[in-house]
């Protein structure tokens, strides 16, 4: 994780830590969504997720998270708006 990222994290609350971490878990909340609440891009909610969960907890959430990744939208998504 770089620096600007970890400076980004720290900014955040720990409510707003927990609110990104349920976003980012929740089947109904895209990336773009984030992105528009956070600034943060897909790669970069699964760096926040992979040091904010438990290794298992993580795993669990990949495996889900790429079944789904065409129902959030992730291979098309773009953040220039």
């Amino acid at each position: 994780m770089n620096s600007d990222l970890k400076k980004r994290i720290e900014k955040l609350t720990e409510e707003s830590k927990t609110k990104l971490i349920k976003m980012a878990i929740e089947d109904k909340v895209s990336y773009q969504e984030i992105f528009k609440i956070y600034s943060f891009t897909p790669n970069e909610v699964e760096k926040i997720m992979r040091c904010e969960l438990e290794a298992r907890q993580y795993k669990r959430w990949k495996i889900r998270q790429t079944k789904r990744s065409t129902v959030k939208g992730r291979p098309k998504l773009s953040f220039d708006s």
